[in-house]
């Protein structure tokens, strides 16, 4: 599955250009301001269960390809603090906590305590721009520093937490204080292999189920699928979407809306996404002692796999700049790009993601159709047209006009490595200004979309 921030009206174009062959055509549409804020806080939630550890190394040596896209942004990478904390809730309910070790899980686990890490001062990483020099509180490069605090480890509890581990992280108390600021973009980042589990009862430990049977009540109480189907039962299940009256977990849209509450305006300055498990096929299989369990949705490296992330991924989809990629094959390169280019675009990514269509081949150069507009941010949010920005034409042309041209460098993470400039003649224009731009694209075969 994938859900982007970049908005596509998917259809065939009804275009009148002769020479261009009919073909299924979007439009990709940025949101570009004339002056980005550059401060972020990005927090990311790693699933630190048995089964994580070759995902966990992914991420790590992967971290330095997700920056390399933010470096791409004008002046350099955002004004960024990065935390990491764990799925480890233990047995923590919003009812309590439990006291009894239960299979591996006790107490309130981590408790959605950010990470240290030896090469970090404090629970995480700052690296902000202060003049011309970078303010850090590490030592040695940000990959590294990074990678010791993303290496989790695989002992946490199996009942795995997901969005009340980040409503913990991000709540405001001691342990984690500073992390999150009032003027940043919030960025959060969850990769785990289970679905999310979060509890609104401790009772899912009750009469001493451990390991996969707790797991199971976790699938059966907080999924439902098509025709009120029963889940104890084995079988491929189809329409499976997330419980919001369940016996033991709390419902998704608890932690959407508390995300959401953190910021004013949260669809500009909330950015989520998930390394998770994909949704389908959603099957119930016996396990060897039979009983019933979520089976895994795909398998990979000789036996590891990841079951299907409904409540993780519906949480996901509540949010309008969101990615979603698959954790299948434990190979998280492609995917720590994208979600670098999803943050990339909250700031403002003159890139465009998809292969501009052309549409009139027979004549020189690119002849893109494009919209290009200024507006105007009104304090509530809404936006007023100042006018349109016509195409940059011969030497002297008025200005302010725009054109695409071709940067290897900025936009190396797409498919055509074109972006769009604004020349103003050298006039600067306020802060509230952004440029609404749209492009007819063709629709990818699959791949960076």
């Amino acid at each position: 599955m994938f859900v982007s921030s970049v908005l596509w009206s998917a259809a065939c174009a009804d275009r009148k250009v002769a020479r261009v062959d009919p073909e299924q055509t979007r439009v990709e549409v940025k949101d570009l301001p004339s002056n980005p804020e550059k401060d972020v806080d990005i927090l990311f939630l790693i699933d630190n269960s048995g089964s994580m550890l070759a995902e966990q190394q992914s991420l790590q040596a992967n971290f330095p390809k997700f920056m390399q896209v933010l470096e791409t942004l004008e002046g350099g990478a955002p004004n960024m603090h990065i935390g990491v904390a764990t799925s480890d809730m233990g047995q923590h309910a919003t009812d309590g906590n439990g006291n009894a070790q239960v299979g591996g899980c006790s107490g309130a686990g981590e408790d959605g305590a950010l990470r240290t890490a030896p090469a970090v001062s404090g629970r995480f990483i700052i690296d902000e721009l202060n003049g011309t020099t970078r303010n850090r509180n590490y030592s040695g490069t940000l990959g590294d520093a990074f990678a010791a605090m993303a290496g989790v480890g695989t002992a946490g509890c199996g009942i795995e937490q997901h969005l009340s581990a980040v409503q913990r992280a991000l709540e405001n108390r001691a342990t984690n204080a500073g992390f999150l600021r009032a003027e940043a973009k919030l960025a959060v980042i969850v990769i785990a292999d289970e679905d999310d589990c979060s509890l609104a009862h401790n009772n899912l430990f009750a009469n001493g189920v451990t390991g996969p049977e707790i797991n199971f009540r976790c699938t059966k109480s907080g999924i439902k699928c098509a025709n009120g189907a029963d889940l104890s039962k084995p079988g491929q299940y189809t329409d499976c979407v997330p419980n919001d009256q369940s016996e033991y977990l709390e419902p998704v849209d608890k932690y959407v809306d508390y995300i959401k509450s953190l910021k004013t305006n949260w669809k500009d300055d909330v950015i989520v996404a998930g390394i998770v498990g994909e949704d389908k096929p959603f099957e119930i299989k016996l396990d060897a002692m039979n009983h019933p369990i979520l089976a895994p949705s795909c398998t990979y490296n000789g036996g590891d796999g990841a079951v299907p992330a409904l409540r993780t991924g519906d949480f996901l989809q509540q949010f309008s700049q969101t990615v979603q990629r698959t954790i299948c094959g434990a190979d998280l390169s492609q995917a720590m790009v994208d979600i670098g280019a999803l943050l990339k675009r909250a700031f403002g990514d003159p890139c465009w993601e998809g292969e501009i269509l052309d549409m009139d081949p027979d004549a020189p150069g690119l002849q893109a159709d494009c919209t290009i507009v200024d507006v105007k941010v009104l304090p509530d949010g809404s936006r007023q047209e100042l006018g349109a920005i016509a195409q940059c034409g011969s030497a002297g042309s008025a200005t302010p006009c725009w054109k695409l041209v071709v940067d290897a460098a900025q936009c190396y993470y797409t498919p055509t490595n074109l972006k769009l400039v604004i020349d103003r003649g050298g006039v600067i224009p306020p802060a509230e200004v952004h440029v609404q731009a749209s492009c007819v694209t063709k629709v990818p075969d699959g791949g960076f979309m």
